[in-house]
C-alpha cells in the first residue's frame, strides 16, 4: 500500500507538468499551407475544372478568368486564342502558346513565386497592367517568337540596389513594338533580335531604369514618336549592335547628369 500511495504522489506531482507541454501544443500556431490554385476561368464559355492547368485546345480559343488566377498556369495551346485575366497574375503564368495570341491581364503581383505572361509562338499582342517584382521574385513579360505589340504600364523592379528579377519585359525574337508607362527602380525594358520599337514614357525619374535595344536596328523614343527625357536618377538607354535610333534627351545637365545613352549615333 505505501508503494502505491507513493507512486500516485509521483503521478500526481507529474502529471501537471505533462498537461503543460500538451496545452502549449495545442496552442501552437499551425503552419501555413500553400494557397490552393484559386480562379474561375470559362475555356470557350464552358467552366474550366478546378486544378493548377486551365488548358485550351489545339485551335482557337476563348479563356475568359473573372478573378485573380493564383498558383496555377493558363496556357492557350495552339491557335489563335483569346486570353482575359481580369484580377491578378498572382505567383501563376499566362503562356499564349502558338498562333497570334492576344492576352490581356490585370497586374502582375509575385507574392510567393514569379508571376508570368509568355506569348509564344508567332504574332502576339500582350496588354497588361503594372510590372512589378523583387528581387526574389519577378514579373516578366515574353513576347517570345514573332512581331508582338506589347502594351504595359509600370514596369518597375524594388526601391535599393537593383538586383535581377523585379519588372521585366522582353520582346525577343522578331520585330516588336513595346510601349510601357515608366520604367524605374531597377525596372529593365529589352527589345531583344530583329527591329524593335520601345516607347517608354519615362525612364530613371526617381532611381534607375534600363532600356535596351538588342541586335538589330532599334528606336528608342517617347510614344507616338516624340522625344523621351531620361532620368534625373540613373537611366540607361543601350541601342545595342545595329544601326539605332535614340530619341532622348537628359532631364538633368552639366555635371547634375546620372543618365547615359550607348549604342545610338
Amino acid at each position: 500500500m505505501l508503494c502505491t500511495r507513493r507512486t500516485l504522489r509521483t503521478a500526481l506531482r507529474v502529471l501537471p507538468a505533462s498537461a503543460l507541454v500538451l496545452a502549449s501544443v495545442a496552442m501552437a500556431p499551425a503552419t501555413a499551407a500553400e494557397s490552393l490554385p484559386a480562379h474561375w476561368c470559362t475555356v470557350n464559355g464552358e467552366e474550366a475544372p478546378p486544378g493548377e492547368r486551365v488548358e485550351g485546345t489545339p485551335g482557337p480559343d476563348t479563356i475568359m478568368c473573372e478573378g485573380d488566377v493564383q498558383n496555377a498556369i493558363v496556357w492557350g495551346g495552339g491557335g489563335a486564342d483569346n486570353i482575359r485575366v481580369k484580377g491578378l497574375v498572382v505567383d501563376s503564368s499566362i503562356l499564349g502558346g502558338e498562333g497570334d495570341d492576344r492576352i490581356q491581364v490585370n497586374n502582375l503581383f509575385p507574392r510567393n513565386a514569379d508571376s508570368m505572361v509568355r506569348g509564344g509562338a508567332d504574332d502576339d499582342t500582350i496588354i497588361t497592367a503594372v510590372v512589378v517584382g523583387t528581387a526574389e521574385h519577378g514579373a516578366t513579360v515574353h513576347g517570345d517568337h514573332g512581331d508582338d505589340e506589347i502594351t504595359t504600364g509600370t514596369v518597375q523592379g524594388q526601391p535599393g540596389t537593383y538586383q535581377r528579377g523585379g519588372g521585366q519585359v522582353f520582346g525577343n525574337d522578331g520585330d516588336d513594338v513595346i510601349r510601357t508607362s515608366s520604367v524605374d527602380l531597377g525596372g529593365r525594358v529589352v527589345g531583344g533580335s530583329e527591329n524593335d520599337v520601345i516607347e517608354p514614357k519615362s525612364l530613371g525619374v526617381e532611381s534607375s531604369g534600363t532600356v535596351q535595344g538588342g541586335p538589330g536596328n532599334d528606336v528608342v523614343q517617347a510614344p507616338g514618336g516624340g522625344t523621351l527625357t531620361i532620368g534625373p536618377g540613373w537611366a540607361q538607354v543601350d541601342g545595342g549592335p545595329g544601326t539605332d535610333t535614340c530619341n532622348v534627351e537628359h532631364a538633368s545637365t552639366g555635371d547634375r547628369i546620372r543618365s547615359s545613352v550607348a549604342g545610338c549615333p
